[in-house]
């Protein structure tokens, strides 16, 4: 009977953070330095390209990166082995890398990630963002 206690009432564990992110997110909402930019279906958005926003980590240690200009970078993707960051390298496109980045984009897990929800921060300022730190809502689908 003890048994059947200790083994019959587990739960499943919970689904890793790597397999989570392994989806294409797109923008929900963007702030910069706390302002919001982009709001998805807002009619007044000061940032209206965030619509477009894509970050594609469907295929483990592989990312495609659509900025809010619309510009579109290939390269790879680490999880931090605590699930605290999201680091985006050698990303490059016909044109070369992000402006201002070297081809390394890093952003904290914001909150715990779920099947449809994950929030990123920028760790430092972003030029393409007028030099301010990006914090980014983003929904699959």
């Amino acid at each position: 009977m003890t048994a059947f206690m200790l083994f019959g009432c587990s739960k499943e564990a919970p689904t890793p953070v790597s397999e989570l992110i392994k989806k294409t997110w797109s923008a929900s909402s963007a702030q910069w330095d706390g302002t919001t930019q982009y709001t998805k279906g807002g009619s007044s958005n000061l940032v209206s390209g965030y619509s477009q926003f894509k970050l594609d980590l469907s295929v483990a240690g592989s990312v495609t990166l659509t900025e809010f200009d619309g510009k579109q970078f290939t390269g790879s993707y680490v999880l931090a082995s605590d699930n605290t960051k999201i680091t985006l390298s050698n990303l490059k496109s016909s044109e070369g890398a992000p402006t201002g980045t070297s081809g390394t984009l890093e952003f904290r897990i914001v909150g715990t990630p779920t099947a449809t929800t994950l929030g990123l921060e920028t760790t430092t300022t972003y030029i393409k963002a007028s030099n301010k730190r990006v914090s980014l809502a983003l929904v699959n689908p």
